[in-house]
């Protein structure tokens, strides 16, 4: 079986080291690292899964695409099941800002083995981003890919340090910001559509609290339009 992917997961594998020793987390049917197997990409792969009925969907694909002894499946959360220095690359995509969070701190030892990592959180990219500044790793390259009609963001990080991210750098992304690629200013109309309408619900309370949170907002919604001009 020779596996396709879509755009989305296209961009995430070109971020993806020639002859990398890869760990997939979360793997969605273990697409990706067979992918990037097939085509001769990446030396070996592992792809990892909390549960046991998308472990089993993601070794249905390393047997029929004959990858057994280039490819395992291990289950297990997050990074735990790594060990230090097995892998150098690791992805995680199509998961919230805060499961990566999580994921990226569920295993201490092996997390600083790592050489790079090619992250594409699918909400809450701004947390992805303001942890790796806090946590010694620096963002070198960005991307913004359209599928279905939904723009998503890919980060890549290696070890390094970063100066620290405002909040408007870490939203929409230090690399994108210097590079305006395809698709920014669609991404930043979606960014300043979603604090309008949080805005608009905001109005309609009566709280301090609330008329603070939407002053804040507010204030992004300027920064945010200021990059259209």
């Amino acid at each position: 079986m020779r596996i396709s992917l879509g755009p989305r997961l296209q961009q995430v594998a070109a971020f993806v080291p020639e002859g990398a020793r890869l760990a997939d987390i979360g793997s969605d049917h273990g697409y990706l690292a067979a992918w990037l197997l097939q085509n001769r990409r990446i030396c070996c792969a592992i792809a990892g899964e909390l549960n046991r009925e998308p472990a089993e969907r993601a070794r249905q694909t390393v047997r029929a695409t004959l990858l057994q002894e280039q490819m395992q499946v291990r289950e297990g959360a997050g990074l735990t099941v790594l060990a230090p220095a097995e892998v150098d690359t690791v992805v995680i995509a199509g998961m919230g800002g805060a499961t990566i969070a999580e994921i990226l701190e569920s295993n201490p030892v092996v997390l600083p083995t790592l050489q790079r990592l090619v992250l594409q959180p699918n909400a809450a990219g701004a947390q992805v981003r303001f942890w790796l500044a806090e946590h010694g790793w620096a963002i070198i390259q960005e991307a913004l890919v359209m599928e279905n009609n939904i723009i998503y963001e890919i980060i890549v990080a290696e070890p390094g340090k970063m100066q620290p991210l405002n909040q408007l750098q870490a939203e929409i992304g230090p690399v994108l910001l210097a590079e305006r690629p395809e698709n920014f200013r669609a991404r930043v109309l979606a960014a300043i559509e979603a604090r309008q309408h949080v805005a608009t619900q905001l109005q309609r309370s009566a709280s301090s609290l609330a008329a603070t949170k939407r002053q804040q907002l507010l204030q992004q919604i300027s920064e945010l339009k200021s990059l259209l001009s």
